[in-house]
């Protein structure tokens, strides 16, 4: 790090002193390679275990109204379920006695209701049942739901990096982009590696994740570009430049990121079993998309203007 720079004041050359707390560009290869080593980690568990899982929202299933004459506790509701072989099911609370669910579970098969009977009957006796209508969501459905999932995520990626291009130099959005494809790429990592199965919610938490991870972003180019005009004809070269600007924004960034923690935290602890998933990807979304915006963001940013930079010096 440098001690100082200078900035020509009309005809004289007055120093300035150039200081930041922490030198982070110092660790972006370490945080690189970190980064490389997770998504490797992924790609060679998701070819071992052939791929993630899909909630029901994309495989197709029914969804059935279920009351009971007596309150159930959703837990023990849950449990019966899941040992009996409907692990991925989704269970809705409806009014506040305790009596009525909306159930989905992820199967086609036409002694669906029967099974189910049988099941509640076993687990919760003396208590009676009745289903209402059944839905069927066929998988074909499922099918057209995820594919335009895809197109959501990947249509919400263009219009970021069509802003950022607007907005900003080029540098710049090549520092977001992929910035944002790595916070989705180390997320679907996470969501493989644990088994979490996707659903709507997921995909929700992601997009929500993509919108943070590049807000902060942004602040972080906001005080570059600040600094490049506030220092223009100065002696800081580009690496101090960039770490001063993050240094900054520090605070903002670690104050937001803490309320927001807290927020979603609240949630993933008390938002019940339903949007569990979407909460605890929200959380490491949030702590990964603060990791990329220092970490990857911002030294490609800073490597795209050096090679810019030698490309004007090899023409000249």
């Amino acid at each position: 790090m440098k001690d100082s720079a200078f900035i020509l004041s009309g005809e004289t050359m007055q120093e300035q002193s150039v200081q930041y707390r922490f030198d982070f560009l110092k660790y972006r290869f370490a945080c690189l390679f970190f980064s490389i080593a997770v998504l490797a980690a992924g790609l060679v568990y998701y070819l071992f275990i052939g791929g993630f899982k899909y909630h029901i929202d994309f495989t197709g299933g029914a969804e059935m109204r279920v009351a009971f004459s007596k309150p159930v506790d959703a837990h023990n509701l849950r449990t019966a379920l899941t040992a009996d072989g409907w692990k991925d099911a989704v269970i809705q609370s409806v009014g506040k006695t305790g009596q009525e669910f909306l159930i989905r579970v992820g199967s086609l098969d036409s002694s669906l209701e029967t099974d189910i009977k049988k099941s509640f009957a076993k687990n919760f006796a003396g208590n009676e049942i009745s289903i209402g209508n059944i839905d069927w969501i066929g998988a074909e459905v499922g099918k057209d739901t995820k594919w335009n999932a895809i197109k959501a995520v990947l249509l919400s990626m263009f219009i970021l990096a069509l802003y950022i291009a607007l907005r900003s130099e080029f540098k710049y959005g090549i520092g977001a982009v992929l910035s944002l494809i790595h916070d989705i790429l180390v997320i679907m990592v996470y969501i493989l590696i644990t088994g979490e199965a996707i659903s709507l919610h997921i995909l929700a938490s992601i997009l929500a994740v993509i919108g943070y991870s590049l807000n902060d972003t942004i602040v972080i180019f906001s005080k570059i570009q600040e600094n490049y005009k506030r220092l223009a004809g100065t002696a800081i070269s580009d690496y101090d430049l960039v770490n001063l600007s993050i240094n900054q924004t520090l605070v903002r960034t670690t104050l937001t990121s803490f309320a927001t923690l807290l927020s979603v935290a609240s949630i993933l602890f008390l938002g019940g079993e339903t949007l569990h998933g979407l909460a605890l990807i929200m959380f490491i979304g949030i702590i990964i998309g603060t990791f990329s915006s220092i970490y990857i963001a911002s030294p490609s940013m800073l490597w795209a203007q050096t090679r810019a930079k030698k490309a004007l010096a090899r023409a000249v």
